[in-house]
């Protein structure tokens, strides 16, 4: 049996704040198995009330035991990367160059800028993308 006997009052208080205020499920999970194994719960418990298996819960306890709370955060760079970013000015520009030219035909706009950037994606992908170009006040595209 394996728990997480000592936990600092700052790291109880750490793991409390995470697991109340994260937007990551992920991570107020992570603190939430940490809280509970200090209370005692056992792994194969755990792991059923979180829906995970037991390799997953050794693992965030290996975590919190070599780098304390910031373990149990989610890394950068994880998860899937973008298709489009309002941050790379290919992409800004050739969604404005191809919206410009068929502005009334999406799926041929859309066709247009796959080709130009040799990938694929849906329109709700180009238009999640668009508005956040309007949003972000970066789009010369009008209406």
């Amino acid at each position: 049996m394996r728990y997480i006997k000592n936990i600092t009052d700052k790291q109880r208080q750490d793991l409390e704040e995470i697991h109340k205020e994260s937007k990551s499920y992920q991570e107020r999970n992570r603190c939430q198995s940490i809280l509970l194994s200090n209370q005692g719960y056992q792994v194969q418990a755990l792991a059923s009330i979180f829906k995970v298996s037991e390799l997953s819960i050794y693992k965030w306890f290996d975590h919190f035991e070599k780098k304390g709370v910031e373990g149990l955060k989610n890394q950068k760079g994880k998860g899937r990367k973008p298709i489009l970013t309002t941050s790379n000015a290919t992409h800004v520009k050739v969604v404005e160059n191809s919206i410009d030219k068929e502005k009334q035909r999406l799926k041929v706009a859309k066709q247009e800028i796959e080709a130009k950037l040799g990938t694929a994606m849906s329109e709700m992908t180009l238009k999640r993308f668009l508005k956040k170009l309007i949003t972000d006040g970066n789009a010369s595209v009008s209406g």
